[in-house]
């Protein structure tokens, strides 16, 4: 008997020499495991956890894997949590922080090795940064681990990213040259950014002369361009030649239509002569309305579309941000003599 008390006594001071302590039985460690989690923002509510490990020992029943969500997270419901072989276990959640979840082996079941998912969504994270553990073991019905394995995840302050981008807005002019066509009409003279100079008129052909309208902008609901006029042209005496077509002063037919010629009714100094005009944007806000060569008059003071486009334009691009207009004079024998002139007035609107 003394003889065994030596040999027990040798052998506690052989492994206290060799380790500096007494070896102790430990738990195996679960593998390949992780937390991986939907979102990582301090106070993110329904953050989805997903938790994956690999066992490398089998349960059996009222054996159970347990995952231990420490204080700070939130909202740890049973009815969130997906065990892994769902069928075989049953899950449950104590505590409020920290949480224990467990999927407890059902009677009669095994659990097989292998890699395996816990899910628990609807978590709210906590509200301030830092890094978390999260536990996760396998136990026997005594509660003594079998495999265990510590995880992190952690939270942070979200990144507000902003920046800004100015608005822009070009509006541009150009004249054209003679022989320009422009929606069908084919200019008789040349113009400039700001002078339509028709000259001499003739009773005995119309007279068509043209602009060309650029708008640059990154307006994200695009611009209308609109055009009016201060009044009929007029000449010293008080004469007009009124808008298109046939219409009293400050009547002009606003509806686009084909091109009538004056009707030159005597005494009816309205029908003496006419000026209209045309656009080929075909993208107007209410559609393709001068299309087929129409013509329009302007209408007192009051503007009309002649441009239009529902998102950033180019300035190059036909009807997204380019458009021709060509303005056309008419007169009979009957329109008085004189100089007349009046002025137009283009307005780009963008709306960002």
């Amino acid at each position: 008997m003394l003889k065994n008390k030596i040999f027990v006594y040798f052998m506690v001071f052989a492994m206290v020499a060799m380790y500096g302590f007494v070896p102790m039985a430990e738990a195996a460690s679960l593998t390949n495991a992780k937390d991986a989690i939907s979102n990582s923002n301090t106070s993110a509510t329904n953050v989805t956890h997903t938790i994956q490990f690999t066992t490398g020992q089998a349960l059996v029943a009222t054996d159970y894997e347990e995952v231990v969500i420490p204080s700070g997270f939130g909202n740890v419901l049973v009815g969130n949590v997906t065990c892994p072989d769902a069928a075989s276990t049953t899950a449950s959640v104590s505590g409020a922080g920290p949480y224990t979840v467990k999927c407890t082996v059902n009677g009669g079941e095994t659990i097989a090795t292998g890699a395996k998912t816990l899910v628990i969504t609807g978590v709210t994270n906590p509200g301030t940064p830092g890094s978390q553990m999260i536990n996760l073991a396998t136990r026997d019905s005594g509660n003594v681990e079998k495999e265990g394995a510590d995880v992190m995840v952690a939270i942070i302050s979200s990144v507000t990213v902003s920046a800004t981008v100015p608005t822009t807005l070009t509006f541009g002019i150009t004249g054209l040259a003679t022989s320009t066509t422009i929606n069908g009409e084919t200019t008789t003279g040349s113009s400039t950014a700001t002078s339509l100079a028709f000259n001499t008129l003739s009773s005995s052909a119309s007279s068509s002369l043209g602009q060309q309208l650029t708008v640059v902008t990154n307006a994200a609901g695009g611009y209308v361009v609109t055009v009016k006029q201060n009044n009929e042209l007029t000449n010293g005496a008080g004469s007009n030649i009124n808008s298109f077509d046939n219409s009293p002063n400050n009547t002009g037919s606003t509806t686009p239509h084909a091109w009538n010629a004056p009707a030159g009714t005597l005494d009816s100094q309205h029908t003496y002569g006419h000026m209209g005009l045309t656009t080929d944007d075909d993208s107007l806000s209410g559609g393709n309305l001068f299309g087929g060569a129409k013509f329009a008059g302007l209408n007192g003071s009051s503007v009309m579309e002649i441009m239009y486009h529902n998102g950033p334009a180019d300035g190059t691009t036909q009807s997204k941000g380019m458009a021709k207009i060509a303005y056309k004079i008419q007169i009979s024998d009957l329109q008085e003599a004189g100089d007349y002139n009046n002025t137009l007035t283009y307005i780009c609107t963008p709306t960002y």
